[in-house]
């Protein structure tokens, strides 16, 4: 062969041809290799009669199945171990779990061997076993004082001890567990440092944020050791204070381990973010090393990067903000060539000379692939699941292949010195789905319903070799902090509230907002900023109640529907909620806070009703909020929309609603209350109110009054809805938009008062039974028996909130309950379909997200919340308790999503669906909220699940009905209902963005013309131009015109033709 040319390079040109006459060797036939994830483990000290486990992992690497004949202990004290499977098939490139149990019967150290025979070259391979049995004698005497953790950074942990006297050497151990017994030596302690005998601190460096760190120091004297130990756990996790750019690191299988890395401040140059190393460390080179100084081989490296936060903006009206800082948390996968075990000291580097310590445990190191509800189960319910799933980003779905059969349940104790024990083992792991497009990977479950509910007690669920869960219960107290948490959200929320110290934790505090509004005459209330600037500021009025929208500070006709769902939480079961359990400034005053709450969002209507009774439909401004500043800060004026007859009827029934259930608590509340629905149902029904909106109103009048007047309007109303009255166009989840502004459909609301009152018409009594029942049974079956592999109840895309706002799809669960006459089986079906729905939005879910703020272990902080925003950048973090929209379809193409996007690695679009979330200030889609799609579905989600704990989730007791009468025949395979008439449906979602179904419904067969237009009129685009058989069809609306061009924000109308019927509908475009 010639030499290289200069440069070292060789050229085709420089390689001579030689001849090779031999044979080529053969390939070599498929083998299977075989490691074992550990050569020893040491138990520590364990109490004669007591048991602890640890587990060894054995990988099949090569390219053949490993068939592992016999896994036996053997040796002096064989009896004091057990090792479990005793066999075992491993195909290529999996793994299998070895659990041995140490159980000690006599004091001494105990020793044996566990012996693993296999097909592979190198069988068998073998593991020491160490333990140590104990008595109860006291352990050795401690340092004077003990030892004390001084100083806790993301990377050290800093302690101090009295000195010893005479001592003449110290030593400084470090461990992932703590001692089997208190005082106990560490199991696997690591010797960290060896210090002078005067010695009386120490600081341990470059060890793992948001770890657990056991130590313990041993002083040598003249009469024997002293010794003390301690525990710490360093910063760190979202938004920590760190002092390197570790921000957690996590088991994320067998052998796979994720490190999570802070990138600060990169900056948006108009295509990519400047700054940004996510490459870097993703290129390595990564190490990782035992305790005992053997490397555990780095195969793979993948990365998923999110952005964080977007820190760059001014306290004030108009003060300047920057879009384009966003910080950029970067989680790395190390795909190691063998399984890390159960407890190891791990030390990993990795590049920009990222250098640290990690206390490995499955025991205490926390996973994500465990999802589950971060606050706590509901123990009256007989469901309850956790879920295992993981997403590697460019490394795709996490497989499960070489993940153990079981898991167990273990219980925190109060001294974090003493371990975890478990509390139900054997938890199997079992497969929910294949492959799920919410998630974007397999899915298993592990069945909780075996974890023994109990006051005070803390679980984590532990996968063997991989972690555990972030820590959950099962406990009423869970229940009450969610419920409290999430309604005192809307307490946060309020229009004119004073949120003072005493109310607000001494956290969240501010002055009283908005005192006052303007009088003007709009008619337009679902415009965006429908107000000129220079609108007349005269009639000014005061206006302290209601809510504020979201984001910004509107009150809206949608808000009537915030203290109705209120209400409906409270009539449900009122005897479990009580004055002063919110802890809100009308506590004290006798009525229950819950109901209390509903009265303020009422009050808000009381104000802007008028003389004649009709309700104006609500306030707003010139324009949106300018920048980021506190609610009392707001120098915007706010006039007030005109009278509507359609709002002033949905007012009516909530005044008529009020007005009976603070009857008992305040009389003259209750009589002024009466006045003004009687007022306003007055002006509705002369100013031409739909008659689903009269529903409400008669319908609660009659049960307030027993008017028969009031009973005879709702009984025409009915009938003019259609053949099947309400249930002729009745919405069966909680209302879109669209549907405060079409007024065509009934929700469950509007016939129940009418509906518990006696005298109501048999024939409607029975027919809305049915109805409601069949409702109400498909939307438990839709959570029970759900097509989601996290199970939830949502049946459309998850945009503006319908991935997250469970309630919204439970609104016929809560009226048939309501009904009652449910027997016990069903209504506990009911109580764990409400109950699995919340635990979706509590941590549940593909992104292990709690989608609240103050909420879990891992959840919102930085919700599109003008306060609360405020707050974080004041120090103090987030308001508690307000709700996000959560994951979405796609982004909106508006310029100020950008800087967020170009964060996501992979492209926003490439996450699995259920994972497509940002929580950053900027996407609205994703992180605002609104007080009546959001926060009020929550509240009373989560204020009916309070109730039905408290009352043991009894059914109530039956409304009396007459024998049922024949449903219409229902034909669910095809889609078609039978008895169909014409009709155009609301679209759903609305608003939307980028897509909306509108769903049509045909009596015959027609020639079809579906068409949206502008608010101009002019036609944007032609949907359907056919014909179309009878029956139920829909179409999707992608959000762009006949071009092909994305439409702006807006209102626009949408047009059906079939034969001689038409009918027109309107829809909201939001980005």
């Amino acid at each position: 062969m010639a030499q290289p040319t200069s440069g070292h390079k060789v050229y085709i040109d420089d390689i001579q041809a030689v001849s090779l006459s031999s044979t080529p060797a053969p390939a070599p036939a498929p083998a299977p290799v075989a490691s074992v994830s550990a050569s020893s483990l040491s138990f520590g000290s364990l109490n004669v009669g007591s048991s602890g486990t640890q587990t060894v992992t054995v990988s099949n690497t090569g390219d053949a199945t490993l068939n592992v004949t016999g896994i036996t202990v053997s040796g002096t004290d064989a009896s004091q171990f057990v090792a479990s499977p005793t066999t075992a098939t491993v195909a290529a490139g999996g793994s299998q779990t070895i659990t041995v149990t140490f159980a000690p019967t006599s004091a001494g150290t105990k020793t044996a061997s566990l012996s693993i025979a296999h097909n592979a070259t190198g069988s068998p391979a073998g593991v020491g076993l160490t333990g140590d049995g104990t008595t109860t004698s006291p352990p050795p005497p401690a340092p004077t004082g003990g030892v004390s953790v001084t100083a806790v950074t993301s990377s050290t942990v800093s302690i101090a001890w009295g000195q010893v006297s005479n001592a003449t050497g110290v030593r400084v151990y470090l461990a992932a567990e703590p001692a089997a017994v208190a005082g106990g030596a560490l199991p696997d302690q690591t010797l960290v440092a060896t210090l002078p005998g005067n010695a009386i601190s120490y600081q341990f460096t470059k060890l793992a944020a948001a770890a657990d760190v056991f130590l313990r120091v041993e002083a040598d004297t003249p009469s024997g050791t002293v010794s003390s130990n301690a525990h710490a756990r360093t910063k760190g996790g979202p938004r920590a204070a760190l002092d390197t750019p570790l921000r957690e690191a996590h088991g994320y299988a067998p052998n796979v381990l994720m490190i999570v890395l802070e990138n600060k401040a990169t900056l948006y140059d108009g295509t990519s973010l400047t700054g940004n190393q996510g490459p870097t460390w993703q290129s390595g080179p990564w190490t990782v090393t035992r305790r005992d100084g053997t490397s555990i081989p780095v195969s793979r490296v993948h990365r998923h990067s999110i952005p964080v936060g977007q820190p760059n903006y001014q306290i004030g009206y108009g003060l300047p903000y920057d879009e384009n800082v966003v910080d950029v948390d970067h989680r790395i996968y190390l795909v190691l060539n063998g399984a890390v075990g159960s407890r190891e000291v791990l030390r990993i580097t990795g590049p920009l000379g990222l250098d640290f310590t990690l206390p490995f445990s499955d025991r205490y190191l926390e996973t994500p692939v465990v999802q589950l509800n971060q606050v706590g189960y509901n123990p009256k319910a007989t469901r309850r699941w956790a879920y295992v799933s993981g997403w590697m980003g460019d490394g795709g779905a996490l497989s499960l292949a070489n993940f153990p059969a079981t898991a167990e349940a273990l219980s925190e104790p109060a001294d974090a010195n003493l371990p975890r024990t478990a509390t139900v083992s054997g938890l199997a792991i079992t497969l929910r789905s294949t492959s799920d497009s919410d998630a974007g990977t397999e899915v298993r479950q592990v069945d909780l319903s075996s974890v023994p509910p109990a006051e005070g007690a803390r679980y984590r669920v532990r996968i063997p070799g991989v972690g555990v869960s972030w820590a959950t219960d099962v406990s009423n107290a869970a229940v009450s902090k969610a419920f409290s948490t999430i309604t005192r959200g809307l307490f946060y929320n309020r229009w004119g509230g004073d949120l003072q110290p005493a109310y607000t934790e001494g956290t969240w505090s501010r002055p009283a907002d908005h005192p006052t509004v303007y009088t003007a005459e709009n008619t337009n209330p679902g415009a965006d900023a429908p107000f000129p600037e220079t609108t007349p500021k005269t009639g000014e009025r005061p206006l302290v109640g209601g809510y504020h929208d979201a984001g910004d500070f509107d009150q809206r006709p949608m808000h009537s529907v915030v203290a109705q769902m209120l209400m409906r939480a409270f009539e449900l079961t009122p005897g479990a909620f009580t004055d002063g359990q919110l802890n809100i400034p009308q506590s004290g005053n006798g009525i229950p806070d819950l109901l209390d709450e509903a009265l303020w969002g009422v009050s808000g209507w009381e104000q802007l009703q008028e003389g004649d009774g009709g309700v104006r439909s609500g306030v707003d401004s010139y324009r949106h909020p300018w920048g980021y500043y506190h609610t009392h800060q707001d120098p915007l004026p706010y006039w007030t929309f005109s009278r509507d007859a359609n709002h002033t009827a949905r007012v009516a029934g909530l005044f008529a609603q009020a007005a009976r259930l603070v009857a008992p608590y305040d009389a003259a509340r209750s009589s002024a209350l009466r006045t003004r629905a009687v007022n306003a149902y007055t002006y509705a029904a002369a100013n031409g109110a739909s008659n689903s909106n009269r529903l409400y109103a008669s319908g609660e009048l009659f049960r307030l009054t027993g008017d028969a007047t009031y009973k005879a309007a709702f009984e025409a109303a009915w009938a003019a809805m259609g053949p099947y009255g309400a249930f002729s166009n009745f919405a069966t989840t909680q209302y879109w938009m669209g549907d405060f502004f079409n007024n065509d459909r009934a929700m469950p609301d509007f016939i129940l008062g009418y509906l518990g009152r006696a005298g109501a018409d048999a024939g409607i009594l029975s027919t809305s039974q049915q109805w409601l029942t069949n409702y109400a049974n498909e939307a438990v079956n839709s959570v029970l028996n759900s097509s989601h592999a996290h199970r939830n109840p949502r049946s459309t895309g998850p945009d503006w909130g319908n991935g997250v706002t469970m309630g919204k799809f439970m609104d016929t669960v809560y009226a048939r309950l309501q009904m009652g006459g449910l027997s016990p089986a069903v209504a506990q079906d009911y109580l764990d379909a409400l109950s699995l729905a919340a635990d979706y939005a509590l941590g549940g879910n593909p992104d292990g997200l709690v989608y609240f703020t103050g909420l879990g272990s891992r959840r919102v902080e930085e919700p599109l919340h003008l306060d609360a925003l405020s707050f974080i950048k004041e120090g103090k973090g987030p308001i508690p308790g307000i709700p996000v929209y959560g994951p979405v379809n796609d982004l909106s193409a508006v310029s100020y999503y950008n800087p967020g996007k170009a964060a996501f690695y992979p492209s926003f679009l490439q996450h699995p669906l259920m994972r497509r979330y940002g929580d950053i200030r900027t996407f609205v889609i994703t992180n605002e909220f609104t007080v009546w799609e959001s926060q009020a579905p929550h509240a009373e989600h989560f204020a009916v699940l309070m109730g039905l704990g408290a009352t043991g989730g009894a059914a109530k007791p039956a409304v009396a009905t007459p024998p049922p009468i024949p449903l219409p025949q229902r034909e669910r395979g095809g889609e078609q209902e039978l008895g169909l008439t014409f009709g155009l449906d609301q679209n759903t979602p609305n608003p939307f963005n980028p897509s909306t179904t509108i769903r049509y419904r045909l009596a015959e067969a027609s020639e079809v013309r579906l068409v949206v237009y502008n608010i101009l009129g002019q036609r944007v685009r032609v949907l359907v131009d056919a014909a179309k058989g009878p029956g139920v069809h829909s179409v999707q609306w992608d959000g762009r015109d006949a071009s092909g061009r994305q439409v702006a924000t807006g209102l626009y109308i949408y047009r059906i033709e079939a034969g001689a019927s038409a009918q027109v509908r309107k829809m909201l475009f939001a980005k």
